[in-house]
């Protein structure tokens, strides 16, 4: 006679391995939840509107150029980004004291980052600010092995006017990778130390400010090159 319990149990594993799919599917095929990235409108509101090209983001008749080396992947620099660069963007880039370039320094151990790579691709459509301000705002998105090419291309998603059809073909190139190599060539010959830094040039010399220099020592520096 057979055993009417072997089918129900080809059944039930059957069911269960449908369900894990399911899950699997819902959660991410390596185990991880969405990626959900914030305050778009927020960088929107902070660099709308104001001239951009490459790495620079201001007037290029300037009095004052501000050079950020800075590391979109660091938790740290993400705060500095807020608590002083962001500012002197709405009080002195905006109205055209001064500009602003971003220059990939990475503090961790790899040489050059994949969130370095993907700003300089993003800079190729001069959206590069936008795309380093929306990395930093949602480092807390990141997944936990790491930045991954999927979070990448999340920010690039919604990094505004970005074509990312054009990012794509970028973001693998030589050229990016090149270009964020160039950047921490120049940190090197700077010897600047594991922190943010910013230099600071106008027609009265220049400084180079290191150890992440606060909203007050940037700005008095800007006073004195002027």
């Amino acid at each position: 006679m057979p055993n009417r319990w072997v089918p129900i149990t080809v059944m039930t594993l059957a069911a269960l391995g449908l369900l894990a799919a399911i899950i699997s599917i819902s959660v991410g095929e390596e185990g991880g939840q969405a990626i959900v990235i914030d305050e778009v409108g927020e960088v929107q509101q902070l660099t709308g509107g104001i001239r951009q090209l490459g790495e620079r983001l201001g007037d290029d008749d300037a009095a004052v150029a501000l050079t950020l080396f800075t590391d979109v992947q660091c938790p740290r620099c993400a705060a500095y980004q807020a608590d002083v660069v962001d500012p002197l963007i709405e009080e002195y880039v905006r109205t055209g004291g001064a500009k602003i370039n971003f220059k990939n320094f990475p503090l961790g151990l790899k040489p050059v980052t994949l969130g370095a790579i993907a700003v300089v691709a993003a800079e190729e459509q001069d959206r590069g600010w936008q795309y380093a301000e929306v990395f930093m705002r949602n480092l807390d998105a990141v997944p936990d092995r790491g930045v991954t090419q999927e979070f990448l291309d999340e920010v690039a998603a919604v990094t505004p006017k970005l074509d990312t059809g054009l990012w794509e073909e970028d973001v693998i190139s030589d050229q990016a990778t090149a270009k964020a190599e160039a950047d921490v060539e120049l940190a090197t010959d700077l010897r600047l130390s594991a922190d943010p830094a910013i230099v600071v040039d106008g027609a009265n010399g220049s400084e180079t400010l290191e150890e992440a220099p606060s909203l007050e020592a940037v700005v008095a520096a800007m006073d004195r090159v002027r």
